[in-house]
């Protein structure tokens, strides 16, 4: 077979690209690679290929939004969404379509698989040999439809791989493809729970400063960030809590709202997780600039001081001494001994008794964890 697509490479784009999607992305995967990547500067394919490519991209989605339309005309009570879902599985007996047609939509999502694995081999040639912009409008499209196409594991993964790749090389317009990857990546750590998907957020982390927060369009994105404020996985990991604690930086509104939901979390006293938000906590105020520490300190610091002092039960004291914990243990830093100095002094002094969280935080002027 790869024989057969070498012969269509040296012959046309067009023929090689009709050739390849005949074929599974498992079994031409290693002939793929070899065959582009040996694509010399030289070659005519440098300027043919990327046109060609995003010419049977973009008819092959158009043909699949075509049956998504057709089949919900037929089915209006059925979302598409929901009948993506279901035609994109294999092996699914239940289904409200034709079988033609959940047997077209297939071969088109296999279609598309290919096209995608030949875009991101094309964006990772180790010789840089094609012009990015001319690959550009192929990219886009796949990641344009990436909410469409999104219930084929394998696509929308492929699709995430080359909007990744071309993040990370700071390639021309990589802003274009973040707006639907960097929701996808996230709603992915958030439902596989797999470290590698949460190392793929913290490396996109730059790219989130590109969106304005205080935009209604994205309260979804947003949603899928405060998930991750009580996500175990993002909290045990060193990559989740950088991230976690990158994200007090984008936006006070943000910051506000992250620092609602881990003041919700405390009551319910899981030691992991509040020693957690107590190191991202600490890191978050350390990266921040000197005039803009007041919203973790004065508008969330104060208040747990004033709190433990005043806890109805020891139990809770102890929960909010072990957020406290992450800037106590860090007490020799520069810095945060008088930060806890100055937010714990008038508080202890206006208490007409002091507890047991109080004796150990105040005490000659110096700050010892209890």
């Amino acid at each position: 077979m790869e024989k057969k697509l070498r012969s269509s490479l040296n012959s046309s784009p067009q023929e090689f690209i009709s050739l390849a999607t005949t074929l599974t992305l498992k079994s031409s995967k290693s002939s793929l690679k070899t065959l582009i990547h040996s694509i010399k500067p030289s070659s005519n394919l440098i300027s043919s290929l990327p046109p060609s490519l995003y010419e049977s991209i973009t008819t092959t989605i158009q043909s699949f939004l075509n049956l998504l339309e057709s089949n919900n005309s037929e089915n209006p009570q059925t979302p598409p969404t929901a009948t993506l879902r279901r035609s994109s599985r294999k092996n699914t007996t239940a289904t409200t379509e034709p079988s033609s047609q959940s047997d077209e939509k297939h071969k088109l999502l296999e279609k598309l698989q290919i096209l995608a694995h030949i875009s991101f081999l094309c964006v990772s040639h180790p010789r840089k040999v094609f012009d990015f912009s001319d690959l550009l409008p192929g990219v886009q499209a796949l990641h344009d439809n990436l909410i469409v196409l999104e219930a084929d594991s394998i696509l929308s993964s492929g699709i995430e791989t080359i909007c990744e790749e071309w993040w990370k090389e700071n390639l021309p317009e990589r802003e274009s493809l973040i707006s639907q990857t960097l929701p996808f990546v996230l709603s992915r750590s958030l439902t596989l729970k797999k470290k590698v998907d949460v190392h793929r957020v913290y490396m996109f982390r730059e790219a989130f400063a590109l969106f304005d927060f205080e935009d209604e369009s994205i309260e979804d994105l947003k949603l899928l960030l405060n998930r991750c404020v009580i996500s175990p996985l993002y909290l045990k990991t060193e990559d989740g809590r950088k991230f976690l604690a990158f994200l007090f930086g984008l936006s006070d509104q943000l910051g506000k709202e992250l620092l609602a939901m881990i003041r919700s979390q405390i009551p319910f006293g899981r030691k992991s997780m509040l020693e957690a938000y107590g190191d991202i906590l600490f890191r978050a105020w350390k990266a921040a600039p000197e005039d803009s520490g007041s919203g973790i300190e004065d508008g969330f610091l104060q208040d747990l001081i004033e709190g433990s002092i005043h806890a109805s039960s020891g139990a809770f004291a102890l929960y909010i001494r072990r957020v406290l914990g992450g800037f106590i243990n860090q007490r020799t830093v520069d810095g945060v001994e008088k930060l806890l100095y100055r937010l714990a002094e008038p508080v202890i002094f206006r208490s007409l008794q002091v507890n047991a969280l109080s004796r150990s935080l105040f005490s000659q002027h110096t700050f010892y964890c209890v």
